[in-house]
């Protein structure tokens, strides 16, 4: 009965403990497996997370790094592929920030998450606006706005993912932490469990402990992994236990503190991780876990120096956070920083450049109006004076011309020494553009502004440039301003200096003029100045018409075709006509007449070639001359243009224009100033069949020689000789004489100025084949033309 009894319970007691020890190995394999999986997760979400961040920072940094070089390539080709790549890098970022927005994230990492994509979408609108710019062709306003918003909005983006990384890996860290817990107290239980158990389960026992093992194993793989994730990263890292030891630096740390992980392990975080700040050289003052009372994240100040062993430096920028533990005490703390020397260097130097012309060193021009800007308000507010100094080299132009663009950049180089040499400490020289210079007198008045600007004016005067076996003489033109506290704005002071100087040149050359508000030259420049805007203007918004006026035939065997001039008139914003005496002055000094010639050439034949070539089809087989003849003023400048005459035969034979309906106007003195270009282009379009006629006969040298060696085939008399001929014999002698020795070179005329028809019976007398006027006709718009009108 005992010993049955005996069985049982032993029966039963083994049954109990094998129960027992089936419980516990379920219970301990199930817990085990569970914290494995955690671990695992843990890992694995951490990991992805990590990667994700990073790849998110990498891409912000290589859209900067793409706009930067944007700005810098010349190469159309190259700022595309830049540009592709710039937009090629936010479909990858999207990619990344779905992702990781699809992760489950703790309600802190979401909001951090959240404000850095906040910031990125400001940051986004700076990094489009310098794209636009630079498609304009702005690069010193790209670069403006990337250094001054674009990276430094980017750097507080970095600050923001750097958050997130440590709010990963706390988390990270806290549940290894509570997984670590968990294991210890789980393999605990199973060794107390099976000590009581081990006389009658040594099987299950051993079979426990082994799969404790294979667990611990798994487990230290994952710690494993974990450590590879810390080194991998791009950012150093460095944890300190709680009373500021520090327990481990990953690659990163120990490339950028120059220690090992066994040379700082249990030493001081000062001692290994030494940073000052770099303008007191102080060591900073939160770099243990007794700094962090309240446990939240502190930035590095952003001017941070990290002393390494060798005596190195570097500059660090990023953030430190506590480690707690569950109940919240700190037990250590965590540093993560990254190397930003080459930025910081990347980004004085985008800096100085932004703000100095990379020729000669000196201040350009966007930096040179920022301090006029300045000096405009101090004289505002303070009632302080102080002048500004516009300057033009003279013959600058040869030296480029005779020796090349080196010499010329090296004159400029030289010059700069002789503008310095003479300016004042507090004064200011820029260099404006091209052989342009300005400088800024400081509390100067102006008196002994004009004393220096003849002094500068003189250095130069007796400064010679060397050039290989060649020396030559340079001068400036200097326009002076003073600053006082009612020069008004900066557009005026630029504009009124630039005038000034202008008026320097105009007035000979190597000369000092001081601007002053009454001065009537000055004023009539700044309305020339004004009409340049809008006249580009009235080109942007089609504004310019083409008008026409009837040349009528004089003598009688010079009827039967249709002889007219066209004309160009200009609408005002306000739908007024605008007539050329007012804006063609200010095309011509300014360089503009080219760019209106092409328009009336181009406006003409695009419009009238058309019916021109039906008529030429017509004639082209009879003996009969072309019916229409039409004349178009062409200026000094398009004629002395080397381009001019391919465009013009271009416009030719693209729209098919029959070139005997052309009669090219030129000036007298237009011809005669450059003979030789006047004689090539003549020439050159006489063989298509173009006609010439010099305009304002009269007016300039009247001399016939040179009409032996042109192709012309009218001379337009002045009509300052037409218009009172009937009442002063000097006039009328003139236009008798023109016309009859034309008459005997072959070429016809055409007076200008008739007001009165009874004028042509008179011109008839003295021989004059045309004649052109109000009293013959008023010019009218182009469209209302109608062939075979012509008046007589």
């Amino acid at each position: 009965m005992f010993k049955q009894n005996s069985r049982t319970v032993i029966a039963i007691g083994f049954a109990i403990a094998v129960a027992l020890m089936l419980a516990i190995t379920f219970i301990g394999i199930s817990r085990m497996h569970s914290i494995k999986g955690q671990i695992e997760t843990i890992v694995r979400q951490n990991n992805v997370q990590t990667e994700l961040v990073s790849a998110m920072r990498t891409i912000a940094r290589e859209r900067v790094v793409n706009l930067y070089s944007m700005i810098l390539r010349e190469d159309p080709f190259e700022k595309d592929e830049a540009f592709q790549l710039y937009k090629s890098y936010a479909t990858e970022f999207v990619k990344a920030r779905d992702q990781l927005q699809g992760m489950r994230l703790s309600d802190d990492e979401r909001k951090v998450l959240q404000e850095s994509l906040r910031m990125i979408a400001q940051t986004s609108a700076s990094q489009d606006q310098v794209v636009k710019l630079v498609e304009r062709g702005d690069t010193l306003a790209a670069q403006h706005v990337l250094l001054e918003e674009v990276i430094p909005a980017q750097d507080k983006v970095f600050v923001q993912y750097s958050r997130l990384l440590e709010m990963q890996r706390n988390s990270a860290s806290q549940s290894m932490a509570e997984a670590d817990v968990s294991f210890r107290f789980a393999t605990l239980f199973m060794l107390l469990s099976g000590a009581f158990a081990m006389l009658a389960v040594m099987g299950v026992t051993a079979f426990v402990v082994g799969r404790t093992r294979e667990v611990e194993n798994a487990l230290f793989q994952e710690k494993e992994l974990a450590q590879v994730t810390l080194h991998s990263i791009g950012d150093a890292v460095i944890t300190t236990n709680e009373r500021g030891q520090v327990d481990f630096l990953n690659h990163a740390a120990e490339v950028l503190t120059g220690r090992t992980l066994a040379e700082a392990r249990s030493k001081p975080l000062r001692e290994v991780f030494c940073v000052l700040d770099e303008s007191t050289r102080e060591q900073a003052s939160h770099l243990a876990s007794h700094a962090l009372p309240d446990g939240q994240v502190v930035g590095l100040k952003k001017h941070s120096l990290l002393l390494r062993p060798d005596g190195s430096e570097a500059l660090v920028e990023d953030s430190l956070s506590p480690i707690c533990n569950r109940n919240g005490e700190i037990i250590g703390a965590v540093i993560v920083f990254h190397d930003v020397t080459e930025a910081r260097h990347m980004a004085k130097q985008l800096s100085w450049q932004a703000t100095h012309d990379a020729l000669t060193g000196l201040v350009n021009r966007r930096e040179f109006e920022r301090l006029l800007q300045e000096m405009i308000d101090s004289a505002a507010g303070g009632g302080k004076h102080h002048a500004v100094l516009f300057m033009d080299l003279d013959q600058f132009k040869v030296v480029n011309d005779t020796c090349g663009h080196m010499a010329g950049d090296e004159l400029l180089r030289q010059l700069v020494a002789v503008f310095v040499a003479r300016s004042r400490d507090s004064d200011v020289v820029a260099r404006l553009g091209g052989d342009e210079f300005g400088m800024l007198l400081y509390g100067c008045p102006l008196e002994p502004a004009l004393r220096l600007a003849n002094e500068v004016r003189e250095a130069v005067q007796d400064f010679r440039f060397m050039w290989q076996d060649k020396s030559f003489e340079i001068g400036v033109s200097i326009g002076l301003v003073e600053i006082s506290s009612g020069s008004g704005s900066l557009a005026a002071v630029m504009s009124n200096a630039d005038a000034a100087c202008y008026a320097a040149k105009e007035g000979g050359r190597n000369r000092v003029h001081v601007y002053l508000e009454n001065d009537t030259g000055l004023a009539r420049r700044h309305g020339e100045m004004q009409w340049i805007s809008r006249i580009t203007k009235a080109f942007e918004e089609d504004r310019f018409r083409l008008y026409y006026q009837e040349i009528a035939a004089v003598m009688p065997h010079q009827r039967g075709f249709q002889h007219f001039e066209v004309l160009l008139r200009m609408v005002d914003e306000n739908g007024e006509v605008v007539p050329p005496g007012v804006f063609i002055p200010a095309a011509e000094r300014y360089n503009l007449m080219p760019t209106v010639d092409r328009w009336v050439i181009r406006t003409l034949l695009s419009s009238r070639s058309k019916e021109w070539r039906r008529l030429w089809e017509e004639y082209e087989d009879r003996l009969d001359p072309f019916p229409i003849l039409c004349a178009v003023n062409l200026s000094a400048t398009s004629l002395n243009d080397e381009m001019f005459l391919t465009f013009l035969k271009e416009q030719l034979e693209y729209y098919g224009m029959p070139p005997q309906a052309l009669c090219l106007e030129i000036t007298e003195t237009a011809a005669i100033a450059n003979l030789n270009k006047a004689s090539h282009f003549m020439h050159e379009l006489s063989k298509l069949g173009c006609r010439f006629a010099l305009d304002d006969f009269g007016s300039g040298m009247s001399s016939f020689a040179y009409l032996k060696d042109l192709p012309v085939h009218y001379l337009k008399i002045d009509g300052a000789f037409v218009r009172g001929m009937d009442q002063n014999l000097v006039n009328h002698a003139m236009v008798e004489a023109i016309a009859h020795i034309a008459g005997v070179m072959g070429i016809e005329t055409v007076a200008e100025f008739v007001e009165d028809r009874a004028l042509i019976e008179k011109l008839a007398v003295l021989g004059v084949d045309y004649a052109q006027g109000y009293g013959i006709h008023k010019p009218v718009p182009m469209e209302g033309i109608r062939y075979g009108s012509a008046r007589t």
